[in-house]
């Protein structure tokens, strides 16, 4: 496999980022891998949660070994405590990340471009900034990785399952988010708008828009569990289940790497990628 970290000033951010990339090859940039589609490699955005940035993936998983089992690339970018949103108080980061990176990336990286090899996904937060991308644009995204999170435009109104007294920053992190993130006070809430992921899928069933899969999965222990459940419950009310949703609950699953290690295999697993055989994982 190759890992490179790529640094360079975002002209949407007006800062410079990072990015890390892992390319399934047997490490050798050129020639060009045998076993590489002549489109490119599929390419998996993995997105981090609250308080991390783009190195905590591989930092505390083995998503390097994932990529050259399943022969799909992983970008991982930073987004801040952006909520993955064009903030109102703040920078764009959902323009940095649907716009500016997945053309940067084409252009250095063998990557393709077909929308059945672009797949994006993140833990957290990442798992909402994750359905928010694929939801806002589902003709770019064959499928949705959701780890531990529901629709955080309803963080408020739902709230959080705290298993500890450590977990009581949750609420003020919420709220300053509800307000640099989306401009809105204690008081509002983003539902029905663009943060909203109800309301992105409604409006994805009436455009008439390829849909992406959406794979997701909440922990019984996780303070997410209550929006991750709601969030299970629009899904599996759309008649027909046009979103091919899929959804886990561990039992004593709880918000934590050892969690998102495992079930990012499975979602890896479970995403829609047509391979030779001779290519699979013993």
């Amino acid at each position: 496999m190759s890992v490179s970290k790529l640094s360079f000033y975002s002209q949407t951010l007006c800062m410079d980022q990072d990015v890390l990339v892992v390319l399934p090859d047997k490490g050798e940039m050129a020639p060009p891998e045998p076993d590489m589609p002549s489109t490119g490699w599929p390419v998996l955005y993995l997105l981090h949660g609250t308080s991390h940035d783009y190195s905590h993936w591989m930092r505390y998983t083995s998503i390097e070994r994932y990529s050259t089992d399943r022969k799909v690339a992983i970008v991982m970018p930073s987004a801040q405590l952006s909520g993955y949103a064009d903030m109102v108080y703040g920078e764009s980061f959902f323009t940095y990340l649907t716009e500016e990176l997945p053309s940067l990336i084409r252009r250095i990286y063998p990557i393709s471009s077909r929308r059945e090899d672009t797949f994006v996904a993140g833990c957290s937060m990442g798992g909402y900034g994750a359905s928010k991308i694929g939801l806002t644009y589902p003709e770019r995204y064959a499928a949705i990785g959701a780890i531990s999170n529901g629709n955080h435009a309803y963080i408020r109104p739902i709230g959080f399952h705290a298993r500890n007294s450590l977990e009581e920053f949750s609420p003020a992190v919420a709220d300053a988010r509800h307000l640099l993130c989306w401009g809105i006070g204690k008081e509002g809430n983003p539902r029905g708008t663009g943060e909203d992921l109800y309301t992105l899928a409604e409006n994805d069933l009436r455009s008439g828009k390829p849909l992406p899969a959406i794979f997701h999965t909440c922990g019984s222990f996780d303070r997410n569990l209550a929006m991750s459940q709601d969030m299970r419950n629009f899904f599996q009310s759309l008649e027909g289940d046009p979103f091919r949703y899929t959804y886990y609950e561990e039992p004593y699953g709880e918000h934590t790497w050892e969690y998102w290690d495992r079930w990012i295999q499975t979602f890896m697993a479970w995403l829609p990628i047509r391979l030779d055989s001779s290519n699979l994982p013993l």
